[in-house]
């Protein structure tokens, strides 16, 4: 089986292109040719889609864009080619599961089929910024005490001492392992000391931060996850494959991370799918991933709840769940921010798109596009915990009639979504309790989305 050092060879021996060639000639016109040539097409009636022979085309056709198309390396202006038996084997290799966390907290993440029946893994929280220690804080021991939570993000400190985070400068070594350590504080608060963290360190934007938060006595532990992204679209650099090499050594969970643009690179649905797809085989096969994490993002828009962008989660879903065994977690991000009526109808529509779809895990869709700072409570954690387990129980035209419907009530809203309140004006920091008004808007959206035919587990 190829590893890091042969991919590197290919990195330094490839075929030598520019960056816009690389686009140009190869990214945009195989994306194009190979939508065509296996029939991949939108159906905008169908957010959440059920066709099983779409959802095989699709993985038959990102093996063959990966063949013709490569990885582009930056650093060295060449293509990393791979061959369809490395692969394949690289599929047929996988294991199915990886296991997180610590003592009684300590799970099994498993991959899941499409209409499954079993609950997914339920990954609480975002990297979203937080302003100071203590909303993260709060922030964190919220997510650990919601019951189901099997993993966690931690936010991504903005400053320390007053100092903003200058990625690649000794602050950002400090903020990541503080943002660390704020988090098992919280989490031991909580009561769930064990409970992994699988976004890596949000606060790390460089190799050298990713590094130094994994020094043992206070970074991350073996049973936590990092996540190792590829550049939009289909390229890698040396930063990212610094940090790859680093934890494939020290034998760490990596997670494969990928989130298209639909609208860049890859075109529209069609295209988007077919690179998301291929981020899964590459993820399994360049990074040697534990999990992989992913989720499309609209380029105008920002966010992944419009209607062509859930279409893709679908069928993406579908394709991966039926023809491998890959932990996979679905991430969403919201136009709308917290405390708003329209966030958890997004938050519904893309839950209820992803669980019937076959994804291993579902992760707290994102408020606001995940641009405001501290703009996210445990609430809207709590919510898609909720819609997940009523999801769990339906199949995907079931989910699709409710899918539009809920598409009706926020999808003319995108461009003027609310931006809702951030955390300290819809919960209580000291207490890490939400207002009332809060309180008393979720309980009005769930009775309103059970009238609609949402099952919720009360």
């Amino acid at each position: 089986m190829s590893n890091l050092l042969d991919f590197m060879q290919r990195a330094t021996t490839g075929p030598i292109l520019s960056e816009d060639d690389f686009n140009m000639k190869r990214l945009i016109p195989n994306v194009r040719k190979i939508v065509q040539e296996f029939n991949i097409r939108y159906t905008p009636e169908t957010p959440v889609s059920s066709d099983d022979a779409l959802a095989d085309r699709l993985f038959d056709a990102a093996l063959e864009f990966i063949l013709r198309t490569g990885v582009y390396c930056d650093d060295t202006n060449r293509v990393i080619q791979f061959e369809r038996d490395e692969i394949l084997q690289a599929v047929a290799n996988l294991p199915g599961n990886a296991t997180f966390g610590e003592g009684r907290d300590r799970r099994v993440f498993s991959s899941r089929k499409p209409e499954d029946g079993k609950p997914p893994w339920f990954h609480i929280g975002t990297g979203i910024v937080a302003s100071s220690e203590d909303i993260s804080l709060s922030q964190v021991e919220g997510y650990g005490s919601i019951p189901q939570a099997n993993s966690i993000s931690i936010p991504a400190l903005k400053s320390i001492k007053g100092m903003d985070v200058i990625g690649g400068s000794p602050l950002e070594i400090h903020a990541s392992l503080s943002a660390i350590q704020a988090g098992r504080k919280a989490l031991t608060r909580s009561g769930r000391p064990g409970l992994p963290i699988l976004n890596l360190i949000s606060t790390a934007t460089t190799a050298i931060g990713t590094i130094a938060g994994t020094h043992p006595d206070f970074g991350l532990r073996s049973s936590d996850g990092w996540l190792i992204d590829f550049l939009a679209e289909m390229k890698v650099n040396f930063e990212t494959l610094n940090r790859l090499a680093f934890i494939q050594v020290t034998g760490g969970n990596i997670g494969s991370t990928a989130l298209p643009i639909l609208g860049g690179y890859a075109g529209g649905a069609p295209g988007t799918a077919l690179v998301m797809m291929a981020y899964y085989l590459l993820g399994i096969t360049l990074f040697q991933g534990s999990y992989h994490l992913t989720g499309p993002v609209h380029f105008r828009h920002g966010c992944s709840t419009t209607r062509d962008i859930l279409w893709v989660f679908s069928v993406v879903g579908r394709a991966s769940s039926r023809n491998m065994r890959y932990p996979d977690i679905a991430l969403g991000y919201a136009a709308a921010g917290p405390a708003t009526k329209m966030y958890f109808y997004e938050a519904a529509a893309a839950t209820l798109c992803f669980v019937p779809s076959g994804y291993g895990g579902v992760q707290t869709v994102h408020p606001a596009k995940a641009v405001v700072n501290d703009g996210v409570s445990p609430l809207e954690a709590q919510f898609c915990v909720e819609v997940a387990q009523a999801a769990k129980e339906m199949n995907s035209a079931q989910a699709n009639i409710l899918v539009n419907q809920l598409l009706e009530k926020y999808e003319k809203e995108v461009d003027k979504a609310p931006g809702g309140k951030r955390y300290q004006e819809c919960y209580d920091s000291q207490t890490g309790k939400p207002s009332n008004d809060y309180l008393q808007l979720y309980e009005q959206v769930k009775t309103e989305l059970t009238d609609l035919g949402i099952p919720f587990k009360y």
